[in-house]
């Protein structure tokens, strides 16, 4: 099994990596490395926080992409935002405002 440190890293580089110029960018393995990261984030100390925090900042810049290869998700949870990239960058604030309501 990976530690967290790796799956950041891989989400990280993954994001880093997704371009419109990829022929067929694995946006797939981005959310299901991101659902991973999830299940962890509360054993995730300071660095690895803003670590990911860069990494998901980059990915709602490239929410269009993320649109094109995957529009109409089938997942349900909310709280999970870069499964709903497909509404617009803003569903992680909106998911953070469910968290707080």
């Amino acid at each position: 099994m990976e530690s967290v440190n790796d799956t950041l890293e891989y989400y990280a580089n993954l994001v880093d990596l997704l371009s419109v110029e990829i022929a067929d960018p694995d946006v797939m393995q981005i959310l299901h490395a991101r659902d991973l990261i999830e299940r962890e984030k509360a054993v995730l100390n300071p660095f690895q926080r803003g670590y990911l925090a860069g990494g998901d900042a980059k990915l709602r810049t490239k929410w269009k992409i993320v649109a094109e290869f995957v529009p109409h998700p089938a997942h349900q949870d909310r709280n999970h935002w870069w499964w709903f990239l497909h509404e617009g960058p803003q569903v992680r604030e909106q998911a953070q405002e469910l968290v707080y309501a």
